[in-house]
């Protein structure tokens, strides 16, 4: 509720109230002083009028300290005022009127009256002392009153020292309380203004690296582009994009994640001018603006010393760390006519540097745009095809080298769209994992997969091992172990006809939570294998620490294998580390017989590829397969 004048005076009045006691204290006690000095000077001149005055002034001080200990600070103060007010009235009409001495003292009064009492009591007071000044000229005028005049100077001087001095020390006290009181009016407006300021940094800035916030950012960048538009100039938006970042909180913690990200702020102003915009756009990302871009090759050299100055090391709670980071770059007016059009620009290219092999960076060009757009409708269609069960598994057999006799078979998704027709899983694989949406495919292709399987089994087909492949995002994002453990269940499959094919890059995570989940599938006595073999990050140690079933040759090498003794030689080491370790080796992409047999000459014991069969459908799998065996 919004205060009125007056209850703010109140307000002002209650919490001054300590105070106001003590200077009533101060003013009585000093008062009765000087009273008492005037009754003893005019008592011994035998005017015992002015005595009497005093002494009715010393009772009426005595009357207000009285009031004030009682806690009645208020109506001591006017009863103060209202004393002074009487006894110099009652000491003019005594004396010479409107000229004596005490007539000093009636602005004192009024001083007072304005310090310590409210408004409408002061405006009381002013109405009283006017009255009197008036009565006290006509009382005079009309005879009514004796004028007198002293005999000797000198007491008239004692009177007036002596009201000059209450009058002065009065004028002292309050003048000393009310610059105080303009001194911590000064101090609160300072400490104001600094919270002010502290407000406006924080609301513009990054409470972690102190770089200008995203509103900040935008409104410097957006000068700069309405410069460059009047002068024809340009100004180019640089998206810097950590790459794994993630893997630094994950590892080191937050707290020097955070000191990272202070240290990389630090880089990032280090490598522009002090005339372009460096600002936070939120977790890793960072924007850099160059405000006046001279020449097209300025930009490319300003994104050339980001990507150098974040290669080099950084030093965080005694750990050396090393990282990089993709950049999009987005130019007025070339590539965007204002903020928004560049941002959005600049992030697209950015997700274009990364798909490169990060640690570059790339210019937009319309392109990006397109395949960004394609890539938005596949997702839609991908969401419509997992929610109408669009999608289907082919199999491929795979058979042993030696004998020929079907020892496996891999389940492929498959996926025929009602308007495009049948979209490679080159394709639309990569788009689902990027979108998330591969968890709630890849669920769906293992309970698919063992439904089909233990429904030949329960047909009388030759017992097989099914392989499934598994994304590396269904470890990161999904319970696999839940899923396939419910799968096994509600199809009745035993775990040894199933295996499970993951990649080297699912492999390297090495986090606690993959550690824990391929546990948990080895106890229930599933067959692990890699596929794509030689092709990622190849490292023996993994294949003993996560007890690997299967090593599968990668189709590139196997399609040149009889291109020189170079490939054969890669081919070989392979089956020689499988071999030393007791795993199972396939072959993927066999094609032709030569093949074939080289490979079971090297030792591989397994293949699959279009010279046995090609993927099919479950039903024509179902065929082969009885075929095949009859055989």
């Amino acid at each position: 509720m919004q205060q009125t004048p007056a209850s703010t005076v109140t307000d002002a009045l209650d919490a001054d109230k300590p105070l106001r006691a003590r200077r009533l204290v101060q003013l009585s006690t000093f008062t009765i002083g000087g009273m008492v000095i005037v009754a003893v000077q005019h008592g011994m001149r035998g005017d015992l009028g002015v005595g009497a005055i005093m002494l009715v002034g010393t009772a009426l001080m005595l009357l207000c300290q009285w009031i004030n200990r009682r806690g009645e600070t208020d109506w001591a103060n006017l009863t103060f005022v209202m004393s002074m007010a009487l006894v110099i009235s009652m000491l003019m009409w005594h004396g010479e009127g409107l000229r004596d001495s005490a007539s000093l003292a009636l602005p004192a009064v009024l001083i007072g009256a304005g310090l310590l009492t409210t408004q409408k009591n002061f405006l009381r007071i002013l109405a009283a002392i006017v009255l009197m000044v008036v009565l006290l000229y006509l009382a005079t005028a009309f005879g009514l009153r004796q004028n007198k005049i002293p005999d000797a100077m000198h007491y008239r001087v004692v009177d007036v020292i002596v009201v000059l001095a209450i009058s002065g020390f009065a004028v002292s006290l309050m003048s000393g309380d009310l610059q105080s009181a303009l001194t911590r009016l000064q101090v609160q407006i300072e400490q104001y203004r600094r919270s002010q300021e502290n407000l406006t940094y924080l609301s513009q800035h990054d409470g972690l690296t102190q770089l200008p916030n995203r509103l900040l950012g935008r409104s410097r960048m957006e000068q700069a582009i309405a410069n460059a538009r009047r002068n024809g100039g340009q100004v180019a938006l640089l998206f810097v994009d950590l790459d794994d970042f993630k893997s630094i909180n994950d590892s080191l913690g937050h707290t020097a994640g955070d000191e990272f990200l202070k240290q990389v702020a630090t880089r990032l102003q280090g490598a522009v001018r002090q005339t372009d915009v460096v600002w936070r756009q939120g977790g890793d990302e960072f924007l850099v603006g160059v405000t006046d871009v001279a020449h097209g090759e300025a930009v490319s050299t300003v994104a050339d010393k980001i990507l150098t100055s974040i290669a080099t090391p950084f030093h965080v709670r005694g750990t050396e760390l090393t990282s990089s980071c993709s950049i999009g770059i987005a130019v007025f007016p070339e590539t965007g006519a204002d903020f928004e059009s560049l941002l959005r620009n600049a992030d697209l290219s950015v997700y274009h540097a990364k798909e490169a092999g990060r640690n570059v960076w790339r210019y937009y060009d319309e392109s990006m745009n397109t395949r960004m757009l394609e890539t938005v409708r596949l997702v839609a269609a991908l969401r419509q095809a997992l929610a109408n069960r669009d999608f289907s598994l082919h199999y491929q057999p795979v058979l042993d080298l030696t004998s020929g006799r079907v020892v496996g078979a891999e389940a492929l998704l498959r996926w025929h769209h009602t308007e495009r027709g049948f979209i490679s899983p080159a394709e639309f694989i990569p788009i689902a994992e990027k979108s998330g949406l591969i968890v709630d495919i890849g669920e769906w292709v293992v309970h698919e997969g063992c439904r089909q399987m233990a429904a030949w089994q329960a047909a009388g087909l030759p017992p097989f091992v099914l392989a499934v492949n598994l994304s590396p995002v269904q470890f990161r994002r999904g319970h696999i172990e839940t899923v396939i453990m419910t799968a096994l269940q509600t199809s009745g499959l035993q775990p040894q006809y199933l295996e499970l094919e993951i990649t080297e890059s699912t492999l390297i995570q090495d986090s606690e939570k993959f550690i824990d989940s391929l546990q948990k599938l080895k106890t229930l006595g599933l067959r692990i294998a890699i596929d794509d073999f030689g092709t990622g990050y190849s490292n023996l140690s993994y294949l003993q620490r996560f007890s690997i079933d299967k090593l599968k040759i990668d189709q590139s090498f196997v399609r040149r294998l009889m291109d020189g003794p170079q490939q054969q030689a890669i081919v070989s080491a392979i089956i020689q580390i499988a071999m030393s370790l007791q795993l199972t080796t396939t072959a993927e992409g066999i094609e032709d017989e030569p093949v074939r047999q080289r490979l079971a000459e090297l030792g591989c014991t397994q293949g699959q590829g279009y010279l046995f069969a090609r993927p099919m459908p479950a039903d024509q799998f179902a065929a082969w397969l009885m075929e095949h065996a009859g055989s």
